[in-house]
């Protein structure tokens, strides 16, 4: 089957209302005039609740000409370790049927891997009666996100594990990965075969952004967080830092949803932090609008040495914000910012954090506008068309 008229099956453990950038491949893809059907769950994150509009149970509904097929979730996996395993095992089972269901009617299975590589268990059977070409774009690569969670690296969990990992790579014809450092983690895994860097952009939603009602007025130094807020985001370092900062100098604007938030809005409220303003999630056409009132963009991950090989979606729609970055983190983001002199990277401590953020420069310097300057050029290297039509050849 020719490529404009080609069946897809995406395996998601996400997707719309759920702000994730499948999304917006699914939607571009029905625009070459491939017919593109999509296996997930009834959408719950960031905020761990069903989205409003939905039950938890089984439906089918169709968005911008994708057909959806969603089945139910386990509410509760932010806050409790049961439910959070259990969520796992149910999807990976449901997704287990219900993708082989769906798998007769097409001609390609594209697995978008956020979470658990679980979700991919269903490429097997897939594989193996439908003969189906598999490609898997990994955005979290196992087994080293487990191991980051604490479990054990040796042993029988870590041997059965790795198998795992290995046998799910087996089955892929194509294997992308999100970010650079993932090709070096990957390679013992899949021995043989080529792993191809296919970096993330900004979605259109993001892109034809509208003006927010949310108005930003601060005479202060600017700097806004924005997306999910986890114990991967290292924000209990970020506040301590800003805690310390002079607060009629410096504000920081932490704008999302997740697992920590309330923890953190505790945590600001027991420092008697002055320069910090928690906002709920926001459509995403407006993230932009939001990011261009500030004076910095802050992205913070983990020290995790795992996690920091991570290149957040956030990052590529800091860039389209184009606002000079503050990267507190160790890795891939921390390298890009110098590379491409967009910004500052700090460690993931307070002291170096307070440190170089007293050191910045004022929208008005040089400096700053050498960084906006140098920001426009890397944004092509991140550019949707290119990016797609460089997944639709290896697909092809």
């Amino acid at each position: 089957m020719s490529g404009k008229n080609k069946r897809i099956l995406i395996i998601t453990e996400r997707y719309a209302p759920e702000p994730f950038l499948i999304t917006d491949l699914a939607e571009t893809w029905v625009k070459q005039g491939k017919y593109v059907v999509v296996t997930t769950q009834i959408p719950s994150y960031p905020g761990d609740k069903i989205y409003y509009g939905y039950k938890n149970k089984k439906t089918t509904e169709i968005i911008n000409n994708v057909r959806i097929i969603r089945f139910p979730t386990v509410i509760g996996y932010s806050k409790n370790i049961f439910f959070k395993m259990l969520n796992y095992f149910l999807f990976m089972i449901r997704e287990v049927i219900y993708a082989f269901i769906q798998s007769k009617n097409v001609d390609e299975i594209f697995v978008y891997h956020t979470g658990p590589l679980t979700q991919a268990l269903a490429i097997i059977p897939i594989k193996i009666f439908r003969k189906l070409k598999i490609t898997i774009w990994t955005q979290d690569v196992w087994p080293d996100a487990v191991f980051a969670y604490g479990f054990p690296q040796k042993g029988l969990f870590a041997f059965l594990l790795k198998q795992f990992v290995k046998i799910i790579y087996k089955y892929c014809d194509n294997i992308f990965v999100s970010s650079p450092g993932f090709i070096k983690r990957l390679k013992p895994y899949v021995k043989g075969k080529n792993i191809e860097f296919i970096p993330q952009w900004v979605p259109d939603e993001v892109i034809n952004s509208k003006q927010t009602s949310l108005v930003i007025n601060d005479t202060r130094m600017k700097f806004i967080f924005t997306g999910n807020i986890g114990s991967m985001q290292a924000l209990d370092v970020v506040i301590k830092a800003f805690a310390s900062l002079n607060h009629e100098q410096f504000v920081l604007y932490i704008l999302g949803d997740g697992n920590k938030r309330k923890e953190y809005e505790q945590l600001v409220e027991s420092l008697c932090v002055k320069n910090i303003i928690f906002y709920d999630r926001i459509p995403q056409n407006q993230v932009l609008s939001c990011i261009k009132q500030c004076d910095y963009s802050l992205l913070s991950l983990s020290s995790n040495k795992l996690i920091s090989l991570t290149i957040p979606a956030k990052f590529q729609t800091y860039l389209a914000a184009g606002k000079p970055i503050v990267a507190i983190t160790e890795g891939e983001i921390s390298r890009l910012v110098f590379e491409n002199d967009i910004g500052i990277s700090c460690h993931v401590n307070e002291r170096d954090i307070f440190k170089k953020i007293c050191q910045l420069p004022s929208p008005s310097d040089h400096k700053y506008e050498k960084w906006i300057q140098n920001i426009k050029k890397i944004q092509n290297k991140f550019q949707k068309e290119t990016i797609i039509q460089k997944i639709n050849s290896a697909m092809n």
